[in-house]
């Protein structure tokens, strides 16, 4: 009986590397506006007020517009990965590939491995406070270690920002 249910749900369909692209470039030019084009569905935390957003990935999911304390807003899109290492850093290449191409000059990236032996790339433009950062990681503060990829665009300023 279950499996006939399963039917029921809705099939998430791909999205070309042109419509992430699209939708990329979209997000960085709305996060000056707060992400308003990208606001869905809002929910107040004791920490933090959150939207859901729409993946612009095709892999991604979980995304989220956050309003932080410090004012500044961030597009976050954190999806697990389901078998481990090998897959968040497949998922990590997916994004990597459609960012590289669709962020053409002046768009400088700078990469570093991350403590848990993953990667993360900045993207930054002189002149704007949007970056686009893309990463994946194990999570360091959990007893169950799950590999993640976490996609950010937001202020550099604001990834050093506590949540109070």
């Amino acid at each position: 009986m279950l499996s006939g249910c399963s039917s029921l749900a809705p099939v998430k369909e791909p999205i070309s590397e042109a419509e992430a692209c699209s939708q990329l470039t979209g997000l960085i030019a709305d996060h000056p506006n707060k992400f308003a084009n990208h606001k869905k569905h809002k929910r107040l935390t004791r920490k933090l007020t959150i939207w859901s957003a729409t993946p612009p990935f095709p892999t991604a999911n979980n995304c989220e517009v956050w309003e932080w304390s410090s004012g500044l807003y961030s597009f976050v899109c954190d999806w697990d990965g389901k078998d481990g290492m090998e897959s968040a850093k497949a998922d990590y290449q997916e994004a990597q590939q459609i960012i590289r191409s669709c962020l053409s000059e002046p768009w400088q990236a700078e990469s570093h491995l991350t403590t848990s032996g993953g990667e993360n790339t900045v993207y930054s433009k002189a002149g704007s406070k949007t970056i686009v950062s893309i990463r994946y990681f194990q999570e360091t503060r959990s007893i169950i270690k799950n590999w993640h990829t976490v996609l950010y665009i937001g202020d550099r300023s604001n990834l050093k920002t506590g949540v109070q």
